[in-house]
C-alpha cells in the first residue's frame, strides 16, 4: 500500500509540473528506515505573490519551490491529537536526517517540508489541536490524502490516455465509466459484502448530497 500511496503523491506533484526524485533514485544518499515514503520535489518556476497555508490546499501546490515530502497516509486512521502525540515518527520529515538529505539533493538550496497524512478530524477543536501539534514538530506544510486524490481526478480526462501510469489510467477508467460521481470519491458500487440474507440496495440516479464525514463523533 505504501508504494501506491507514494505513487499517487508523486503523480499529484508531477501533474503540477514538479520534478520529482524518489530516495532510491539518488544513489549517493544514505539508506533510511522507510525510503519509499520520501520524495524530493522541485518546481523550476513556482507561482508567487501568495502566502502558503500550513494545511496545504491543492491550488497552492504550484507556490512551492522545493520540498522534502514524506507520505504517512495511514488510511485506517484520522490524525486525531492522540494519534499524533503517540506517533513521533511523524516528525521525521522535519528532523536532522531529512534536512541533511534535502540539502544533498537540492545542492544546499532552501526548501520546505511537506507531510502527507490520511485526513484530519472534521470537528473544529480536535482538528485545530492536531494542526497545532504537527506545526510544533517543525513541519513546513501538511496535506490530506483526499485533497491529493480530488486534485488528480479533476486534472485527468475521462477520455484521455494515461497508459504509462497505471494509477492515472485506473482513475481515468473509474471516471470514464461513472464509477466516481461528482468528484467526491464516492463509488457507485458497494464496497462491503452484504450480510447473509440481506437484500441488495439499488441506488437511484438522484445525486447524493450527504456530506463527507457526517455524523462523526468528536474525540
Amino acid at each position: 500500500m505504501s508504494d501506491l500511496n507514494t505513487q499517487l503523491v508523486r503523480e499529484f506533484f508531477e501533474l503540477n509540473e514538479f520534478r520529482v526524485l524518489t530516495h532510491w533514485q539518488h544513489q549517493k544518499l544514505p539508506r533510511i528506515a522507510d525510503p519509499g515514503a520520501m520524495l524530493f520535489i522541485e518546481r523550476i518556476h513556482p507561482d508567487t505573490a501568495e502566502e502558503i497555508d500550513f494545511l496545504l490546499r491543492a491550488a497552492q501546490a504550484p507556490l512551492i519551490h522545493r520540498a522534502v515530502v514524506e507520505v504517512r497516509a495511514w488510511h485506517a486512521d484520522r490524525f486525531y491529537p492522540s494519534v499524533i502525540e503517540s506517533s513521533p515518527v511523524l516528525a521525521h520529515v522535519a528532523g536532522e536526517e531529512a534536512h541533511a538529505l534535502g540539502l544533498s539533493v537540492f545542492g544546499g538550496a532552501g526548501f520546505t517540508t511537506i507531510l502527507v497524512i490520511s485526513e484530519l478530524p472534521t470537528s473544529l477543536k480536535p482538528r485545530a489541536r492536531a494542526l497545532e501539534l504537527l506545526r510544533e514538530m517543525g513541519i513546513g506544510h501538511v496535506i490530506e490524502f483526499p485533497t491529493i486524490l480530488q486534485a488528480i481526478l479533476e486534472r485527468i480526462s475521462a477520455h484521455g490516455n494515461y497508459a504509462p501510469s497505471q494509477t492515472l489510467q485506473t482513475l481515468r477508467l473509474l471516471k470514464r465509466y461513472n464509477l466516481i460521481r461528482r468528484q467526491q470519491l464516492e463509488f457507485s458500487f458497494p464496497t462491503e459484502a452484504l450480510a447473509a440474507g440481506a437484500q441488495p440496495f439499488l441506488e437511484s440516479d438522484e445525486p447524493d448530497d450527504t456530506g463527507y464525514g457526517a455524523g462523526e463523533e468528536e474525540e
